[in-house]
């Protein structure tokens, strides 16, 4: 990150700058966190006052490190370099050669050694490359100075570092020359063709050519045309009926002139063909979804390494997905013509025209390229015998029978890579003048190679729109895919040529996966709407994964390319009306079947389990809780997803919407026969509800306030109090307890009205819960006096325990925490015999809290060490930060001030990751106290002024006292 942040040439590294630079196109998961967590680190060790940054400072989403051009060796060496170009401009020799040596003092070995990350690695070799450049620069001017025995020590040492440099080679010869050593400068050239005939295989260039001429007659030679690098001894073993050999074939397309991103698998792929010494040929192959430049890359690589095969390049469109792929015989009859057989000559059979071609190109060094492979069956009679040869084949399909040195599936371009893409293809200044706009239309092009291009054309031809305007055009789904069509280039055809190679079952497959909702395809889920066993399934979507119109990213589940999966719905809805319908509803039914057996693990003896609507769908079994906790968590995208589209069925999607008050709208459209689904969507929310709210926040608050209105539109006062209660329970994971307490009440209200014993019991326990946020414990007591009640009279236990720990938690808060004590040891005792998890670390963390209020810190720290424990071993992440920062706080009063800073800064971490607002406030106070043991009162103001900014906010009673401690805090 420092090299990045040194090196950025605007000053900024943009947070997709240091994303692409530190990890390319693999970063870990939160990467972003990553990159603040070392931005924090650096500013501890480089800020004077960490509290008020002035040497790394944060611009948008990235940074900029305050340090001055000339305190940057790297960019003092190019700013020498350049002023040693402009003093040769002027004739000063003697002032260049100075300010050379200069640039060339500044290096200490290799830049950046050991230091990881592409962007390093681009840097090192940069930096090498510039190194050679100005070496032979200065050397050059020390030859017309006469210095010509420190230059041959110089150019041996220079030849060494880069053998391959014909420049090199050239000016130590020139060298070896002057100081009258002929015999020497003769050697250097025999030395520089054995490394580039060996190395390369090919002959020295003109300039070493010409010289060597040169030197071995005194006078000047005209360059010399570079040999072919074979024998005449090559002619002698023709194949029957070859003519004399042609000049070398050069059949490779042209390159793009706007390729752009892939360099460390161009490197990957140059290295895999011009390996030395293989007993066989280099077959590298390359696959993945139409539109994702397989025969860019492979044009591309072609030319990057042709000069290794002096004996010409061959190129066959295979036309694999073309619906009639090219004869083997064909393409062979043509590579035999194109390496000078007779047509009249060529057998007809194709194995015997496969070993023709193989004794034709026997003993030479040909590069084939073999595009759009329909399957290896085409390919295997197109393959050379002789190690000299290499291939590079793509294709949609991974021909995994192939004897591939290389294979490797093809992803879209990294971000970065896409909009370097359209900023060469169109005019930068206007990806520079609209760089919001650019980004998002990349994002609905899905970086797709084929669909940047298609934009980079529209927008070259149209100077007079904007970015934006393409934008609004792409941001509309269903008329996306057609607007990504200009001339011949179209990523609706390239999509239409795979899907008519697909058979009936998989085109089904392909169109039923596509429609399901959330960002990735389960196995399990794709059986139940496929209606097929999930070993049938999975072979299914393994075969469409196999012809690259689906992703495996991991085990047993899959996922589309964006662009894909709106080909694929278009596909549904245009050739099989009802098919989507038909598609909602079977996931629906699954996914609640699943919920009900995961709820049933999560709290086996809630009522609410049976209270939830019933399907006619099995769901999974789980084994165990945290095989059930794992599926919910993966599958609550898709959950909240498909009750969105159910709730934007009833209403009409887009109409902003929130009714505490259960008044009919006008406007929603009801019928009787939105209820069943409506009522399943809601019940599979309040089904995943023991897993935590959906950590998407702000995706789930307007998805569930949907869901209440439609309710509200069809008249559905029992499904309106359970979507109410989902409400509230999502503002008050975001720290609106004023909201939802209004959501709560309406809950309370409607499940009343409706008889909801089961969700009015869960309703009182949330009033109780925002009363105590918000400084009514009195209060608090009283709805969780009412919860238990309900939790007894339909023999929820566990129930009753999760609301007298609650109401031992609003005693805490209202000066009863003796009482808080005795409630809390007497739900531990009764846990004894339950394998209760939730409850238990919660018990343990209330305990905590009321033990610290009796001043009784050394029991509070145990306490919260034995929620830690709970809660690490049943995965519940908030539980962990919510204890670690009150386990600070007994540790601060215990005098443990710097064990107590460490847990409190790693639990803020979190709970700023996990959203958790009112959490982070809290913490944020317990750390301004810490920070004012420490002595660093600019710290603790920090925090503090942060902990009231928020309490102001949510609108949370701590305002007052965080104001006294802010007060009480001295000057800095």
């Amino acid at each position: 990150m420092l090299a990045v942040l040194l090196l950025s040439r605007n000053k900024t590294a943009t947070a997709c700058d240091l994303l692409e630079a530190l990890w390319g196109d693999r970063p870990p998961g939160r990467p972003m966190n990553t990159i603040r967590t070392y931005a924090w680190r650096w500013r501890k060790l480089l800020e004077p006052d960490p509290a008020g940054p002035s040497v790394l400072v944060a611009r948008g989403d990235g940074y900029e490190l305050a340090v001055p051009d000339d305190r940057v060796d790297a960019l003092v060496a190019e700013r020498l370099i350049a002023d040693a170009g402009r003093a040769l401009r002027r004739g000063e020799s003697d002032a260049a050669r100075t300010l050379l040596r200069q640039a060339q003092d500044l290096w200490r070995g290799e830049p950046l050694l050991g230091v990881p990350g592409p962007f390093a690695e681009r840097q090192r070799q940069r930096l090498r490359g510039l190194w050679l450049d100005l070496s032979e620069q200065r050397i050059t001017l020390d030859l017309r100075g006469g210095r010509t025995e420190q230059c041959v020590r110089d150019l041996t040492e220079l030849v060494a570092a880069d053998p391959l440099r014909e420049r090199s080679h050239a000016l130590l010869m020139e060298a070896l020359h002057r100081e009258g050593r002929r015999a020497d400068a003769l050697a250097a050239f025999r030395h520089a063709r054995e490394i580039l005939v060996d190395e390369l295989g090919v002959e020295p260039g003109p300039e070493l050519a010409a010289l060597h001429q040169n030197i071995l007659t005194g006078a000047p030679a005209e360059p010399a045309a570079p040999e072919r690098g074979r024998s005449d001894d090559d002619h002698d073993g023709a194949a029957p009926g070859l003519r004399p050999l042609p000049p070398p074939p050069a059949q490779l397309p042209p390159a793009l002139p706007d390729f752009t991103g892939r360099e460390e698998l161009l490197a990957g792929l140059a290295g895999a063909l011009t390996e030395q010494d293989r007993p066989a040929p280099a077959v590298v192959a390359l696959s993945g979804m139409g539109g994702v430049g397989k025969t860019s890359l492979a044009v591309q690589t072609a030319h990057r390494v042709r000069r290794s095969f002096p004996d010409g390049q061959l190129y066959a469109d295979l036309r694999g997905n073309a619906g009639r792929p090219v004869p083997a015989e064909t393409v062979l009859a043509d590579f035999l013509m194109a390496l000078g057989t007779d047509p009249g000559s060529l057998p007809e059979a194709l194995a015997a025209r496969s070993a023709l071609f193989r004794s034709a190109v026997d003993g030479r060094r040909l590069l084939l390229v073999l595009d759009d492979a329909h399957d290896a069956a085409q390919v295997r009679p197109l393959l050379p015998g002789t190690p000299g040869c290499a291939v590079v084949i793509t294709s949609r399909t991974r021909l995994s029978s192939l004897p591939a040195c290389f294979q490797r599936d093809l992803d879209v371009l990294t971000p970065v890579e896409a909009l370097r893409m359209l900023a060469r293809t169109t005019d930068r200044r206007r990806v520079d003048a609209e760089p919001v706009a650019a980004r998002e239309v990349l994002d609905a092009c899905g970086h797709l190679p084929l669909a940047v291009r298609v934009v980079a054309a529209r927008l070259s031809a149209r100077p007079g729109w904007s970015i934006g305007t393409l934008g609004e055009r792409l941001r509309a789904e269903h008329r996306r895919i057609d607007e990504l069509r200009t001339g011949d280039l179209a990523v609706r055809a390239t999509f239409e040529l795979g899907y008519r190679q697909l058979t009936s079952d998989q085109a089904r497959a392909f169109r039923q996966a596509a429609l399901l909702e959330g960002p990735v395809v389960a196995v399990s889920t794709a059986a139940a709407v496929l209606g097929v066993p999930e070993p049938d399934a999975e072979d299914l979507l393994e075969s469409l994964v196999d012809l690259a119109v689906l992703q495996a990213p991991h085990p047993g589940r899959y996922r589309f390319h964006d662009l894909l999966r709106l080909f694929a719905r278009q596909k549904s809805r245009t050739e099989h009306p009802g098919e989507t319908v038909a598609v909602r509803h079977r996931q629906l039914d699954f996914l609640l079947a699943t919920a009900r057996e995961a709820f049933r693990w999560a709290v086996p003896d809630d009522p609410v389990g049976g209270a939830l609507a019933e399907t006619g769908t099995a769901g999974r079994a789980f084994a165990d809780s945290r095989s059930a906790r794992r599926w919910a968590v993966d599958e609550s995208e898709a959950a909240l997803t498909l009750a969105g589209r159910i709730a934007d069925g009833i209403l009409g999607p887009g109409r902003p919407v929130d009714r505490p008050d259960g008044a009919t709208d006008p406007a929603a459209r009801p019928g009787a026969d939105g209820v069943p689904a409506l009522r399943r969507a809601v019940d599979l929310l309040i089904a995943l509800s023991p897993f935590g709210p959906d950590p998407r926040l702000g995706e789930g608050l307007p998805t569930v306030r949907r869901l209440a209105e439609a309710a509200v539109g069809l008249q559905d006062r029992r499904t309106e109090g359970r979507a109410r209660f989902l409400l509230g329970t999502y503002h008050l994971a975001a720290g609106e307890p004023v909201r939802a307490e209004a959501q709560a009440r309406a809950a309370a209200r409607a499940c009343r009205e409706s008889d909801d014993l089961v969700v009015l019991r869960q309703a009182a326990n949330d009033l109780g819960l925002i009363t105590s946020y918000l400084g009514r414990p009195g209060e608090a007591v009283g709805h969780y006096d009412e919860a238990i009640a309900l939790a007894r009279a339909l023999g929820h236990r566990s129930g009753e325990l999760v609301t007298t720990v609650n109401a031992a938690l609003a005693r805490v808060r209202g000066g009863q925490a003796a009482e808080a004590v005795s409630a809390c040891e007497s739900v531990l005792r009764g846990l004894r015999s339950r394998p209760d998890d939730v409850v238990r670390a919660f018990t343990h963390y209330v305990l905590g809290l009321a033990l610290h209020a009796l001043c009784r810190y050394e029991e509070a720290v145990t306490a919260f060490n034995d929620c830690l424990t709970v809660s690490r071993n049943a995965g519940l992440r908030s539980h962990t930060a919510q204890a670690r920062f009150r386990m600070a706080d007994s540790l601060r009063a215990l005098g443990s001030r710097r064990t107590a800073l460490e847990h409190a800064r790693e639990s803020l971490a979190a709970l700023e990751e996990a959203g958790a607002a009112r959490d982070v406030a809290q913490c944020l106070v317990v750390l301004g106290r810490i920070w004012t043991d420490l002595g660093d009162f600019t710290a603790a103001r920090g925090c503090l002024e942060r902990a009231r900014e928020s309490s102001l906010r949510l609108g949370l009673p701590d305002t007052e006292g965080i104001a006294a401690l802010l007060d009480a805090v001295p000057a800095a």
